[in-house]
């Protein structure tokens, strides 16, 4: 069995840095990308199994935009199945999770959520549950 993928979409290289050995450290490939226009490059070339999204990076909606053309859009057919999770600093920067309701702006939504700082086993366990299905 091969490893599994997993693209990490995010503009913080140190949080890269930071999540890059876990990830390897639990037998997954990693592949990252720090903006949404090489993000949707890498989703071509990479074929990732897995999606580490944060939400914020260029503008507020580019996690949720990029999520959504993943779900739903023609040009990402073939990836419309791979699992997406956020990643999120609103709640450490804000003190409270991220308040908006993509569904209601009828866009599509990720499979789960995770804030920074994480727990890496919690991550870990996360990924672990939305691989299987």
């Amino acid at each position: 069995m091969s490893a599994k993928k997993i693209l990490v979409i995010d503009d913080d290289p140190d949080f890269v840095a930071a999540i890059t050995p876990i990830l390897k450290s639990a037998l997954y490939e990693v592949a990252t990308a720090s903006n949404p226009q090489e993000a949707k490059e890498k989703i071509f070339t990479e074929k990732p199994d897995l999606i580490l999204l944060d939400i914020m990076m260029d503008s507020l909606f580019d996690g949720f935009s990029l999520c959504h053309a993943i779900k739903t859009s023609r040009e990402f057919r073939e990836f419309k199945d791979v699992p997406i999770i956020f990643v999120s600093a609103v709640k450490e920067v804000a003190g409270t999770r991220f308040q908006f309701k993509g569904e209601e702006q009828g866009m599509v939504g990720p499979d789960d959520y995770i804030d920074k700082p994480i727990d890496p086993a919690d991550l870990l366990a996360r990924i672990e549950k939305l691989l299987k299905k």
